[in-house]
């Protein structure tokens, strides 16, 4: 009787360690796309911004966004709005050149309202690094 229940002991350990890294795995490949998403709509908002400077009318936002939506039906992320959103911050940042590591590091909604909310960019650095060190959720961050 107490081999099985050292064995049933053991079998627990190891089901809570698995699941453990599970987890931490789990946590590291979504903090990874994470990244890369918003790396990503940091370069969509650099193309935007390039092709409207260089005689695009904004208009063709409304349609990139059309397309986008159709192209990768069921990815949220890519409506007008959005798009508008991407550009402007990755407008804003060009100041700032350590924003993007910050901003790669941070849920695209904690970015956007932290840059919708916030306009002087020493409050936005704190929020910034803040949010990340904090690990705040959307409405801590709203509330602070």
């Amino acid at each position: 009787m107490k081999k099985q229940n050292v064995a049933n002991s053991d079998y627990l350990t190891t089901l809570v360690a698995l699941k453990e890294r599970i987890t931490q795995a789990q946590y590291k490949s979504y903090s990874a796309v994470n990244s890369e998403m918003i790396l990503a709509y940091l370069d969509i908002g650099k193309i935007i911004s390039q092709k409207t400077k260089s005689g695009w009318g904004t208009s063709v936002i409304k349609q990139l966004s059309g397309d986008l939506q159709a192209e990768f039906k069921g990815v949220k992320g890519f409506s007008e709005r959005n798009l508008r959103r991407m550009r402007y911050i990755y407008e804003e940042m060009q100041e700032h050149s350590i924003w993007p590591q910050a901003v790669a590091k941070l849920h695209w909604g904690h970015t956007s309202l932290i840059f919708n909310k916030i306009k002087d960019k020493a409050q936005r650095e704190f929020y910034l690094k803040k949010a990340k060190e904090e690990a705040w959720s959307r409405s801590i961050l709203e509330e602070k």
